[in-house]
């Protein structure tokens, strides 16, 4: 008999099985402390944003405009390496997006220490809380952290 654990927050609930998922459980409770502004100075991070709509839509525009220049003001702010950004307008529930792609080619390629997003549902936005622990597990095996910078307000 498998024992199962079910896992619900804002941003989604799922159901994982031990031991299989305990990787991901593991990923979900210890995040451990958020870096401080010192040692965030001379990181190299890569902005992404995300909205959902049409990338021609004047309202999708500036809510992308509003996303960069908070991220760009906040490794600023920290004195991080901007090393790359991406902006993308599709909804969130899709994972197979050319932005996720081009995150995940950044960290293969070694380009960054963390991914800035405004907050985790910018990255992925499904009730399956799995997928984002996966797609996180796999850029953390890569070195890359994601920061959410409403989190670290």
């Amino acid at each position: 008999m498998k024992a199962v654990y079910d896992y619900r927050d804002r941003t989604g609930s799922a159901g994982f099985l031990l031991p299989e998922d305990k990787a991901l459980l593991d990923r979900l409770f210890t995040h451990g402390s958020r870096p401080t502004k010192e040692q965030l100075c001379g990181k190299r991070c890569w902005l992404y944003a995300r909205v959902d709509g049409r990338d021609t839509d004047p309202s999708v525009i500036h809510a992308l405009d509003l996303q960069m220049d908070s991220l760009c003001q906040f490794a600023g702010e920290h004195r991080m390496h901007v090393a790359g950004m991406t902006r993308e307008a599709m909804s969130g529930w899709n994972t197979d997006r050319p932005g996720l792609r081009e995150l995940k080619q950044a960290a293969v390629n070694g380009k960054m220490d963390y991914i800035l997003a405004r907050s985790m549902d910018r990255i992925i936005r499904n009730t399956d809380i799995r997928i984002l622990l996966r797609y996180e597990e796999d850029l953390h095996a890569l070195g890359v952290e994601i920061l959410c910078v409403e989190e670290l307000k």
